[in-house]
């Protein structure tokens, strides 16, 4: 009698090397392809994350310089600190805004008081002033030179330039002049002392 005959079913070893190979270069650019995009939506996330930032800054600057009959600007004694103050007509009586770039801590700070408001000290922003948003810092030029955060444009307006950082990701910057809307008037309160 003959010895039994084995059966051919199964693979053999060199298929077996060749489809694991196949399925870890698979594995491998799928994986890529997943780490590449979530590097992009990080990104992304944090792109906008800045740029909301920077556009709720903007936007609060605005809404309260829209009713501004005077705007005043200041550097602080460390040279990239800015001051920016409007006196501001409103449906109770004039009151003055003020809003403080603090270069210590890469923050842009508000405040509005009946009276005149005084500049804090770069580091040194009191609980009475409200944080708008961390992460600015002042835009530079191709040289390196920094633009000042708040610029006077004429009595009534206000430039801003600023980039917002991301840490991580690419900075957003804002270029913006706002100018006050009300009528020009030489109502109470003296804000600018």
């Amino acid at each position: 009698m003959s010895a039994p005959r084995r059966s051919d079913a199964g693979f053999t070893l060199v298929e077996l090397l060749i489809s694991s190979a196949l399925v870890s270069v698979v594995i491998i650019v799928v994986g890529g392809v997943l780490v590449s995009s979530m590097r992009a939506d990080e990104t992304v996330r944090t792109v906008t994350t800045s740029t909301t930032d920077g556009q709720l800054v903007a936007n609060v600057i605005d809404s309260g310089m829209r009713n501004s009959t005077a705007v005043a600007v200041s550097t602080a004694a460390d040279g990239v600190s800015s001051f920016a103050i409007a006196r501001v007509a409103g449906t109770s009586g004039a009151e003055c805004i003020a809003w403080f770039y603090d270069a210590e801590v890469d923050t842009i700070f508000r405040r509005a008081s009946p009276s005149a408001i005084t500049a804090p000290e770069p580091g040194s922003v009191g609980a009475d002033w409200i944080p708008l948003s961390g992460g600015i810092v002042p835009d530079t030029d191709g040289a390196g030179t920094e633009y000042p955060v708040f610029a006077a444009e004429g009595a009534r307006g206000l430039a801003l330039r600023y980039a917002v950082e991301t840490g991580s990701g690419p900075t957003s910057l804002f270029i913006t002049t706002i100018t006050g809307r009300a009528p020009s008037t030489n109502v109470s309160p003296q804000c600018f002392p």
